[in-house]
Formats: structure tokens, sequence, C-alpha cells
């Protein structure tokens, strides 16, 4: 006697519960593995070519007119692709079409959960064989509950893309109305051209008639705030009362309790800048300053220029984030224009900060589906697997 796995997912639909456990398959036997081809002799066209970074390009011919699955044979080779055909892929993907029997949209979740890296033939660019991929076993259902699953997680994926459009939609409505709002500023009724189309200069009716906007360079309208204490990596905390500010993707990169490492400063309007990695940040007091590689700034010009107006001219500035490792001393020879009026830069600093406001609450939303779809599959596919004995008759 043997032992055969068999799967019982963590959550199931309620007409499923009563249909047995998944049964152990071969990719193999439910997918066919085709190769890709080289596209070079092929003629500019509609039909899309993949490679295993996704779309390259387009042709004049296809390697298939069924809808497949995208698997990388060298290189990436933990990203599978949904292709949606016609379509041709490059000698180093794969494409995987179902055999009878099976649902594309499934198996193309399914795949997501494979562990592709750890089935690499190489030590040092991952790759796969067509023969590695056949032998690969996965535990599946019956038809009718793989497109009732496939479904479901579709369903999630068109609200994601939804979500995402509509996140996308407000990054280039606020980057419009910033080239409106800071367009040739110091020319009042005068006009930008960016790509040979003429932007129009944008200021609220009520500023309509004031004075042109004044011109200085950072320097001269900005001082640095240097604390009297920085914390290293090794202090960083999960938890505390105040948190540390770094040069990491989200900036706030751990918690301390050390009251001698606050920033010391009456004001509550700060900009970090990373001089190594160009991330700036408008940063609410009171913080730390984590280890060398930041810069904190405020403005100089006491009612002369408002933090968060100058936060957002930074923003709208390329030159801010236009190379990696861009030393301080270089950003305050930026020419940076505001008017004199503080009600004016308040004004757009308040409309473009609701705008941030807007984008921070998509771009979460987008996190958090993308965390409940991932919760989601693993209790789909990685619920409990059950070990029951059965009897081996072919010998």
């Amino acid at each position: 006697m043997t032992t055969k796995p068999t799967y019982t997912p963590a959550i199931r639909f309620p007409d499923f519960l009563n249909d047995g456990e998944w049964e152990v398959k071969r990719l193999g036997e439910i997918v066919t593995v085709n190769s890709g081809r080289d596209y070079k002799h092929l003629q500019s066209g509609d039909i899309p070519v993949y490679g295993t970074g996704g779309y390259m390009l387009s042709v004049n011919d296809k390697l298939s007119d069924i809808d497949a699955i995208g698997i990388g044979r060298k290189g990436t080779i933990d990203k599978p692709l949904y292709l949606k055909a016609p379509f041709w892929t490059v000698d180093t993907l794969f494409f995987l079409t179902t055999k009878e029997g099976y649902d594309l949209s499934f198996v193309f979740c399914l795949l997501q959960t494979v562990e592709w890296k750890k089935y690499s033939e190489q030590t040092g660019v991952p790759s796969l064989t067509r023969s590695t991929i056949e032998k690969i076993e996965v535990l599946i259902p019956q038809l009718a509950e793989q497109r009732r699953i496939a479904a479901c997680l579709s369903a999630l994926d068109e609200m994601l893309a939804a979500t995402n459009g509509k996140l996308e939609q407000l990054k280039a409505y606020k980057k419009g109305l910033m080239q409106q709002l800071f367009a040739n500023p110091m020319g009042g009724g005068k006009s930008l051209i960016i790509n040979n189309l003429q932007i129009k200069k944008l200021r609220f009716p009520e500023f309509r008639n004031e004075k042109e906007w004044e011109e200085k360079k950072l320097g001269e309208v900005i001082k640095t705030i240097s604390p009297t204490k920085k914390l290293q990596s090794g202090e960083y905390k999960a938890v505390g009362s105040f948190p540390i500010v770094d040069q990491s993707q989200n900036y706030i990169c751990g918690y301390s309790d050390d009251v001698e490492a606050v920033v010391n400063t009456t004001s509550e309007n700060l900009i970090v800048f990373g001089d190594h990695t160009c991330t700036l940040k408008f940063v609410d007091f009171p913080f730390i300053q984590g280890a060398d590689g930041i810069k904190i700034f405020k403005s100089s010009k006491l009612n002369e220029i408002d933090e968060r107006f100058l936060y957002q001219v930074l923003l709208y500035n390329p030159i801010v984030s236009k190379e990696y490792k861009r030393h301080f001393s270089e950003l305050k020879e930026l020419v940076v224009r505001y008017p004199k009026d503080m009600r004016e830069q308040r004004k757009i600093a308040s409309c473009l900060s609701t705008m941030d406001d807007q984008i921070n609450a998509y771009t979460e939303k987008v996190g958090l589906l993308g965390q409940y779809k991932k919760g989601l599959m693993q209790r789909m596919f990685m619920g409990s697997v059950v070990e029951t004995p059965y009897y081996d008759v072919s010998t």
C-alpha cells in the first residue's frame, strides 16, 4: 500500500463541498507546452510579440490563434503571462495551451502559485525545460469548480484593473493640472509649449490680477535642519513614539522612543530629500532622522513661501528625481517660481494636496485588493494537504 496526496481547500464554494478532494495531476496532463520562435524574419503588423518581460512589438504573423499562458524558458521564469490570441512568442518564452477538461483562466491562477525558481535547471540564469514543466505536480478540481474559481478571481482582477485605471487617471489629471498651474508662471497670462501643444497658464479667479511670480534659486529660500542625533539602522524598532525617516520607498522605516533624537524645530512643515535615491517627501512633525543620506529642509523666508506649495513645485520639476545620487548642493541651484501672495500659494498647495490624498487612497485600495486576492488564492490553492491511503493495483 502506498499513499496518494489529495487536497481539501481551506475555503470552497458551497455547491462543491461534497465533490471530493482535488486530484494530483502532472502539468503535462493538463497543458501542452509549446516553444516560441524568432520573429526577426517577420514584418511589422498588429499581432503582438511577447517575451519574458511582456509585450515587445507587433508583427504580421502569429504562432497561436487560441489564448495561452506564457512561461519563461530562460531569465524571468516565475511571472506567468496570460496571452490573448493571436500572438507570437520569442524563443525564451514557452506558451502553454490547455487540454480538454481544463479551464485556461483557472490554470493561469494555479500556475501563479507554483514556486518556479525551485525547478530551475541552472545555477546562474534561471531556466526551464519542457520536460521539467510537464513533470510538475499540481492539485486540481473538476472543470465546473475550476470555472467557478476562475470567475471569482477574474471578477477580482476586473475590480483591481478598474481601481488601478482610476488611480492612473488621477495621476494624469494631477500632472495636467500642475502643467497649467506652473506653466511659465513668470508671464501671468502667457503659456507654455509642451510637445508642440500650448498649455495655458491657470490661476484661480481671485488671483488672476495679482503680480507676476517671483523667481529665486531654491538655496535662497530654504534652510536645512540638522538633528542633534541620528539613529542607525540597528536602532530601528517596529514600534515607538516617533517614526524614523530614512530614504526608503515609504520613507518611514522604523520607530523609536529616543526623545533626544527627535528633530528639533518649531515648524511642523518639513521636506525630506533623499540625496542618494532622490526621494522627496513631505513629513509630519515630530520624527527622527535615520542614517545619513537624507536632507531635511524648510522655508527660510518667513511668510514668503509656503512649504506645502514648495513641495508641490519640487514634485513638478523633473530635475528632482532625474538622476540617482544627485547631490543636494545641485538641488539648491534649482530655480523655483512662486506667487508673492501666500494665499495663492496655499490655495494651489491645498488643491494639489487634495489630489495627493485621493491618489494615496486609490493606491492603498489597489494594495488592499491585491493582498485580498493573494490571501484568497492561498486559501483556495494552498489549503490542507491530506495523506489518504490507497492500493496501487498496477503492480
